[in-house]
């Protein structure tokens, strides 16, 4: 897991954005980048944004910024002036079974501008839904500094838990062909002992990454691939992970195996996809398994990219029997298979894609 306020802190302190000053071409391939290509302008002042999760921008120098409690504004990029447009109703808080109700991960957590949005003002949103345990993916219409509330559709929906944190994504971006990808968090509560989910014991199920990023059959720990159409539906891209179709599988997912995938970005010039993804606060090695990487993740194409079974460059986690605290074999890379009880997909697994970079916790 990682901490809100170091998610926050990572992604705002005070608003400010790096600016290409100048591009020189480097014919020889060898040469280190110069320095002072990009210049940094500070935009507003300090206390401007309460929880600050994701931006997008718009036509005429304007910066769309969403709050993690709801909060829609807008910064306008000649003044720094801030203004708040809108107020989204979201869930912002979890109930673990003891009844106490804690701070959660999730809320408002991702926007997106609809590439032809010069042409039909939409706007797209990621949140947590205020009263049903779920989070869902939204169409808007934002016309000037006004979101037109009638104009919401809900384009897809990925059910959730409330009963333990963390874990949300809710980045997204758009390809050449109006293809969204959407991450998505495992939705499954961090193990004290800083290793991998995989208790599939009955009344444990959030605590099992088996029902979500090794399911096949579930939205939660991936990465989505869908093309939204214009009546607020959306279609399935050819090339996703699983053909339409495919039993024990949903068509939308482009990449599974994730823990907590974060921003993503798409390359316009190869049509790949890249994403962090934070790993367990795990220090030491133990038994069950290597200690805590995070990864930077490059996907070519769909795929498998190992959690809960692998980190890493395919570094296995080892079986762990919670009925008797008895150990089995490491996973293995070459033949993954998913034998939880609460897995509703496939039982063999892609083989894993390992990690572009991975560097070790702590």
């Amino acid at each position: 897991m990682i901490g809100l306020s170091k998610v926050l802190a990572l992604a705002f302190t005070v608003l400010s954005i790096n600016i290409l000053s100048a591009y020189k071409i480097v014919s020889d391939p060898g040469t280190a980048p110069d320095p002072t290509r990009f210049k940094k302008v500070v935009l507003t002042e300090p206390g401007k944004f309460d929880e600050p999760m994701e931006m997008t921008f718009l036509p005429g120098n304007r910066i769309l910024i969403v709050e993690r409690k709801g909060g829609i504004k807008i910064v306008d990029g000649k003044t720094g002036a801030v203004k708040l447009i809108a107020t989204i109703p979201v869930n912002t808080k979890y109930k673990n079974k003891q009844g106490q109700v804690r701070e959660a991960e999730e809320g408002m957590m991702g926007v997106i501008a609809d590439p032809n949005f010069s042409e039909n003002h939409w706007i797209y949103l990621y949140y947590a839904d205020p009263n049903e345990t779920k989070h869902v993916l939204t169409r808007w219409e934002l016309i000037g500094d006004e979101l037109k509330t009638d104009s919401k559709k809900v384009v897809l929906e990925v059910a959730t838990q409330r009963e333990e944190c963390c874990h949300t994504g809710g980045g997204m971006a758009f390809d050449k062909n109006g293809n969204l990808f959407l991450t998505v968090g495992n939705n499954t509560v961090n193990p004290r002992s800083g290793t991998s989910n995989l208790d599939d014991r009955p009344g444990f199920e959030n605590n099992d990454d088996q029902r979500a990023p090794g399911n096949t059959n579930d939205l939660r720990g991936k990465i989505l691939r869908i093309h939204p159409e214009k009546d607020g539906s959306y279609t399935i891209p050819e090339g996703n992970l699983f053909p339409k179709g495919t039993p024990k599988t949903r068509p939308e997912i482009y990449t599974m195996g994730h823990r907590n995938p974060w921003r993503v970005s798409w390359d316009s010039k190869t049509g790949y996809i890249y994403w962090g993804e934070v790993g367990p606060d795990a220090s030491t090695e133990t038994a069950r398994g290597p200690r805590g990487y995070d990864e930077f993740n490059q996907a070519k194409g769909p795929g498998f990219f190992g959690w809960p079974y692998f980190i890493g460059n395919n570094i296995p986690y080892v079986e762990f029997h919670h009925q008797d605290s008895t150990y089995g074999k490491p996973f293995d890379p070459s033949n993954p298979v998913n034998k939880s009880r609460n897995n509703t997909g496939l039982t063999e697994l892609p083989k894993p894609v390992p990690a572009m970079i991975w560097y070790p916790y702590n």
